[in-house]
């Protein structure tokens, strides 16, 4: 893999260390508490790592999916307990995804799964309601904003499996919650979901 000149945490021309950070923003990246049985953050959302994931989204630097897919992979190699049989990122809405013009828990997932030797899938479950983003909404409005937004197109895969999710930032939980719920409702054994950083 070839690393870029600059820290992708702070943006200065300095030499890179792991997952393309510098030493000092390494420094400054925090483990995240376990959220629940099933759901993981790799990092608390600081500086370093809220930069990154910004540039990676907004300024459509796809190359970064591959970072944060080495990132969870070094994480489930640490965590063998989180078996999974397929992999699949939290969806975006058909029109969303056309503004942002791709989905950067698919790049991810899509990654993830290669390193992992596991299926990555896109069109297992989607987003059925256009909602509005969940920026500056409390934790009820966002669970309200989220309820019944997500739907299993493929049940059949879904049953009797056990799905690892992907997503890039864990703030409330809300829709982590949302899409445990219909994954389990549509009958999987198991669901991790994954994100990058928690909030």
């Amino acid at each position: 893999m070839v690393f870029p000149e600059k820290c992708i945490g702070c943006g200065r021309n300095i030499h890179i260390e792991k997952y393309c950070f510098c030493n000092d923003c390494l420094a400054h990246l925090v483990p995240a508490s376990q959220s629940s049985n099933h759901i993981f953050s790799l990092t608390v959302y600081n500086d370093p790592v809220q930069k990154a994931i910004h540039t990676f989204k907004y300024e459509r630097k796809k190359w970064l999916g591959k970072i944060f897919a080495q990132w969870m992979h070094d994480f489930l190699v640490a965590h063998p307990d989180i078996e999974f049989d397929f992999i699949i990122p939290v969806p975006l809405h058909p029109i969303r995804e056309f503004h942002r013009s791709f989905n950067q828990s698919w790049l991810i997932a899509y990654h993830l799964g290669k390193l992992r030797k596991k299926p990555a899938m896109s069109n297992v479950l989607i987003k059925t309601r256009n909602n509005k983003s969940q920026t500056g909404l409390d934790s009820i409005e966002r669970k309200q904003n989220v309820k019944a937004a997500y739907r299993v197109k493929k049940p059949s895969l879904v049953k009797n499996s056990s799905i690892l999710v992907i997503d890039d930032v864990y703030t409330t939980g809300a829709t982590a919650e949302e899409i445990y719920r219909t994954l389990k409702n549509s009958g999987a054994k198991t669901v991790y979901i994954l994100t990058i950083a928690k909030a």
